[in-house]
């Protein structure tokens, strides 16, 4: 008999994405499937919608947008699957995407988490096919996937023995952390290229230059840095945190000079302070992974990208535009 998936998707306001969503996975090809959906306070009828046609659903209500790391995880405490399968609610998956994942998951227990490749929403262009990190973490470069994004296929006795999801990581990088943590402690995250689904990705380039905000910075600094301190030896962070350190620090200067006062409080000094705030409970985790890892950081390094994702960007990009000062 087909194992049985448990497909877990967190909304929050996205009812306009959840039909084309659920049908998409429905008219799939795999059958043995439970559906839980974990509403983070959506005010958009989300709730309303998806009990009135979709009334065999697995719903979670948690009252207020928590974030998608503790949704996910109280998903997966529900979850009766020997998979699970973390899904964005922003996607359209392929009829044959789930059959391949779980045949390319089956065919070797040391599969801990597997990934697709993914499309634009209109499904003519490839946007990644995994996402490649430099030794900083941060995504762009050369080097092999270090980890996959919007849709997270993982045994659920992996998921249990890792932890799960970082809590503290709202959002941002609690994908890069969890493939992350399933290397160090023996797994293999691979790429299924026949498994595929459309995704409606933000994209963060806009008239050739990169768009962001400084909320959307600050959080994804701060979960960096968490992870960072979580997973490396000590021997491989005596190493990489300065260097890293002096990367933030330059720009922080950069902005500096530039007057934008705003971003170096708001998305540099503010994850700081953030990490300061939470050493004791990071320190905690890190003990616990150290612990516990099987696998050197070399198996990580090994897919990652020796030159600085950020200095190639702004290379080729130029500064950041800044959306917003949210």
């Amino acid at each position: 008999m087909d194992p049985l998936v448990s497909v877990i998707i967190v909304n929050y306001n996205g009812r306009h994405y959840l039909r084309e969503c659920f049908e998409a996975l429905k008219s799939g090809t795999y059958r043995n499937i439970e559906f839980i959906l974990v509403d983070n306070g959506s005010s958009d009828g989300s709730l309303s919608f998806m009990r009135e046609y979709y009334p065999d659903l697995r719903l979670i209500d948690n009252k207020e947008n928590l974030g998608l790391a503790i949704a996910s995880n109280r998903g997966a405490a529900l979850a009766r699957g020997k998979y699970l399968f973390f899904f964005n609610n922003d996607t359209k998956a392929d009829r044959l995407m789930l059959s391949e994942l779980v045949r390319v998951a089956e065919s070797d227990p040391l599969i801990g988490i597997c990934g697709c490749t993914t499309l634009t929403y209109d499904g003519t262009e490839v946007i990644n096919s995994g996402v490649a990190c430099d030794i900083y973490g941060y995504p762009y470069g050369e080097g092999e996937p270090l980890y996959v994004d919007a849709a997270i296929f993982i045994r659920k006795e992996v998921f249990e023995e890792i932890g799960g999801f970082d809590p503290k990581l709202f959002l941002y990088g609690e994908d890069r952390d969890i493939c992350w943590r399933t290397l160090l402690y023996g797994y293999d995250v691979v790429v299924v290229p026949t498994a595929f689904f459309m995704h409606d990705s933000f994209c963060s380039v806009s008239g050739g230059r990169v768009v962001t905000n400084v909320w959307k910075r600050q959080v994804g600094e701060r979960n960096l840095i968490r992870s960072l301190l979580k997973n490396y030896s000590v021997s491989s962070l005596a190493t990489i945190l300065p260097r890293y350190l002096l990367l933030s620090l330059s720009e922080i200067t950069l902005f500096t000079l530039l007057g934008r006062f705003n971003v170096v409080w708001g998305a540099y000094l503010k994850a700081y302070v953030w990490n300061v705030m939470n050493i004791g409970e990071t320190i905690s985790l890190r003990r616990r992974i150290q612990k516990e890892r099987r696998r050197p950081d070399a198996v990580v390094l090994k897919r990652m990208g020796k030159k600085s994702g950020k200095l190639e960007l702004f290379r080729k990009k130029g500064i950041p535009s800044f959306a917003s000062t949210n």
